[in-house]
């Protein structure tokens, strides 16, 4: 196992910047695996020649990866990431399939090599499909599950990456799933998943060690993973990503102090940093959860997307165009909702702003888009109510007045969470408000939510 300061030392890993358009070097690289998986090409024992093609599949992807430019909330301004990673993902799965029929044809006691190289390909599937909002196919986990039990030790009572490739790769593809990654932009997703290759030697799995753990795995009986809860206890393997803390709190200082590890050179400082926060706070002993119950309920939901449409829709200019999602669950926190594969608008990302309400109710909300997922070609979206009663307020800063929306009333004492365009509140400066016949000062306050175009600070009102 690499050391801390190993890893941190690291020389090589180092990016250039591609040389030609990316999806098409990925989708080239994909039909050249797959022709180089067909029998006649192969050796009898073709262990060490499938791990060469493999590596040159995957140097192709990492080679490609579009260098975007960044916007000051994080969001990346190349719209080709999107459509790169769609790519990968579509040319992983058909190298998958490559493979699948490759195998079939080597009888049912696999050489080790050709093991590996089937697990290195489907923790690949795992990560491109949730990179890209998309439910694993439970024959993949199964898939892994199979080589997992058959290369672990039967005896053993924990798997970490230094006990062989296979057992390695599933580690993977667990610590891809207990990532949160649909609770990200796209291109933040591939930030996470490349600390999560940094970080795979100090993670672990534990048989029937539940304290701790995030995820729970049981290959025979239940190959897809699944969330640990508190009333939740079953047979199987635990994942623990505690031994990661150290790695992941020192990365993550060194890059808010402007410092990049070599080992993670070509790759976008802000959204290392934001990738590692994001690993530490859903690896840590209290992870986020859902904090109210969930209600199914059904109905149509309407929806105005983008901190520019939300603001015409509140100030009334004329007709804004808004979308009919149906509406899946509710709660006190939020609303669960499906677009359908139909809907020819794109769907939104992690950290959009919306106004929304039901079809047959009155009040519009705000809320923040906080999850995206595909299932069976329709999105799920989870969103975040941010206010019930938002409003827009007229403030000062001491420079110009400007409408912003307020997400709580203004009253003495009490804190009141403000939305605004990037770059509109200037760091540590109050605001002015004349509220109910008097003018308030706000103080900012610690904290901050950034999302995309818009971000959201907590004041005082002195």
């Amino acid at each position: 196992m690499k050391s801390r300061g190993d890893i941190f030392d690291f020389t090589l890993g180092r990016r250039h910047a591609p040389t030609r358009d990316p999806v098409a070097a990925v989708k080239e690289a994909a039909q050249i695996l797959c022709v180089q998986l067909r029998p006649e090409h192969l050796p009898a024992d073709a262990s060490a020649e499938i791990s060469a093609f493999i590596d040159d599949f995957f140097g192709a992807i990492n080679e490609s990866v579009p260098l975007g430019v960044l916007q000051n909330d994080g969001h990346s301004l190349d719209v080709d990431w999107s459509v790169w990673i769609c790519a990968v993902r579509e040319s992983v799965g058909e190298v998958f399939s490559a493979y699948q029929a490759f195998v079939a044809g080597q009888g049912e006691k696999l050489p080790l090599g050709v093991s590996l190289g089937f697990a290195r390909i489907a923790a690949q599937f795992v990560r491109w499909e949730l990179v890209d909002r998309h439910v694993p196919d439970p024959d993949v986990w199964a898939l892994l599950g199979q080589l997992f039990v058959e290369s672990v030790d039967v005896e053993g009572v924990q798997a970490s990456a230094d006990d062989n490739g296979v057992v390695r790769e599933y580690l993977r593809a667990l610590a891809y799933q207990s990532a949160a990654l649909d609770q990200l932009q796209q291109v933040g997703a591939v930030g996470v998943c490349r600390l999560v290759d940094l970080v795979l030697p100090f993670l672990a799995m534990r048989r029937g060690e539940a304290h701790g753990a995030l995820y729970v795995v049981n290959p025979p009986t239940s190959p897809t993973p699944v969330r640990l809860s508190r009333s939740f206890a079953a047979p199987g393997w635990y994942f623990h990503p505690a031994g990661a803390a150290e790695f992941l709190a020192e990365l993550h200082g060194q890059l808010i102090r402007g410092v990049l590890p070599p080992v993670l050179a070509g790759h976008d400082p802000r959204l290392l940093r934001d990738a590692a926060l994001h690993l530490r706070r859903h690896w840590s002993a209290r992870p986020p959860v859902r904090r109210f119950k969930r209600h199914l309920v059904d109905g149509q939901l309407l929806v105005v997307r983008g901190y520019v449409n939300v603001k015409g829709l509140f100030e009334a200019r004329g007709e804004v165009a808004n979308r009919a999602w149906l509406i899946t669950d509710l709660s006190r926190g939020g609303v669960g909702a499906l677009i359908y594969k139909e809907e020819t608008q794109p769907v939104p990302e992690a950290g959009e702003l919306l106004a929304f309400r039901p079809k047959d109710g009155v009040s519009w909300h705000l809320g923040v888009v906080r999850r995206v997922r595909f299932a069976k070609g329709d999105a799920e979206v989870g969103i975040e109510t941010l206010s019930v009663r938002p409003e827009l307020v007229r403030v000062d800063d001491g420079r110009v007045p400007v409408e912003l929306f307020f997400c709580d009333p203004v009253q003495r004492g009490e804190a009141v969470r403000v939305i605004a365009p990037v770059g509109v509140l200037r760091e540590g400066a109050p605001l002015f408000v004349n509220a109910e016949g008097r003018v308030s000062k706000l103080k900012q306050l610690e904290g901050s939510m950034a999302g995309q175009g818009f971000e959201l600070r907590a004041y005082q009102v002195l």
